[in-house]
């Protein structure tokens, strides 16, 4: 075998390595004109996320109903067909104040003015103390009519509890003469008779003394009761109230060593009862009494040792 034919004539296992190198370069050739083919810049492609430059819509926008912020009064207790002011701070983003619509409640009693600002009447004819509540609601209209003509609108609620009404002197006429009515009553213990007196005041202590003192020694058989007169002080928080009254007594016990007292004499005392009031925890109370007029000489300590 000569060189030439080495050279000139590969054996068969060289032309399987030949073919398959010739075969790896055609694919990488290839390979690379497809690359080169598919791109068209050398820039990476923008997310899908971010193609719109123009943000989303959030829709259309909504009107926000009004905001009750208070509801105050100039008190919060009136007597009976008086009047209190009454106030509502509301706030509405799209509306002025001046053009929402106020409804003002109550069950009783009437409303003068519109708007934001308005007066309570307190109803008469009631029985007292009473508590009443108001109702507001606050309508804003807005927006264009639909097919009915009909405009949208929003509305707000609130309230105000606790208002108090009184009728002043009736209560405290009657508690007076309930009051006198039970002490006249010898059958009615000392400490149900002080029931409407005021813990803070201490004529109640002495009251209740001075009752069980007189139920020991007396039992009343007759009496009378006239309501005299009724003062409210102008703050509100006392009274003076006068009662003529009389109680007819006889004697039933007589402390030891009072030769002036007789058992089973009988005798009078006619004059004022004059009571004090006092307004606390939203209602009256009576304060202390005291008695100004006639003794018989055998009831001396009839009210109590003077």
């Amino acid at each position: 075998m000569s060189v030439e034919s080495a050279v000139d004539a590969p054996t068969r296992g060289e032309h399987r390595n030949v073919a398959a190198l010739a075969a790896a370069c055609g694919l990488v050739v290839c390979a690379c004109f497809v690359i080169a083919g598919c791109g068209g810049s050398s820039s990476s492609p923008t997310p899908v996320s971010q193609s719109s430059a123009t943000p989303p819509s959030s829709g259309p926008s909504v009107n926000v109903a009004p905001i009750i912020e208070s509801i105050s009064a100039s008190s919060d207790r009136v007597e009976v067909d008086a009047e209190i002011t009454l106030t509502v701070v509301v706030k509405d983003q799209e509306t002025p104040v001046e053009q929402l619509k106020f409804d003002w409640k109550a069950d009783a009693g009437t409303f003068s003015g519109d708007g934001a600002v308005v007066k309570w009447r307190a109803p008469k004819d009631i029985k007292t103390p009473a508590d009443f509540e108001i109702r507001l609601t606050v309508t804003e209209t807005y927006g264009t009519p639909n097919s009915a003509g009909v405009r949208p609108q929003n509305v707000a609620n609130g309230s105000l509890p606790g208002i108090r009404v009184h009728n002043s002197n009736k209560e405290l006429e009657d508690l007076s003469i309930q009051f006198l009515t039970d002490f006249a009553h010898s059958n009615v213990p000392a400490s149900t008779c002080v029931r409407d007196f005021s813990d803070s005041c201490r004529g109640k202590a002495e009251e209740r003394g001075d009752i069980e003192a007189n139920r020991t020694h007396f039992e009343i058989v007759n009496y009378s009761l006239t309501m005299k007169s009724v003062t409210p002080a102008a703050s509100g928080l006392s009274a003076n109230m006068v009662v003529a009254c009389s109680f007819t007594s006889r004697i039933k016990a007589c402390d030891p060593g009072d030769k002036a007292c007789v058992v089973g004499d009988v005798g009078t005392a006619r004059g004022d009862c004059i009571l004090t009031g006092k307004y606390e925890n939203r209602r009256w109370w009576l304060c202390d009494s005291h008695f100004a007029g006639r003794l018989a000489s055998s009831l001396r300590n009839f009210f109590g040792r003077q």
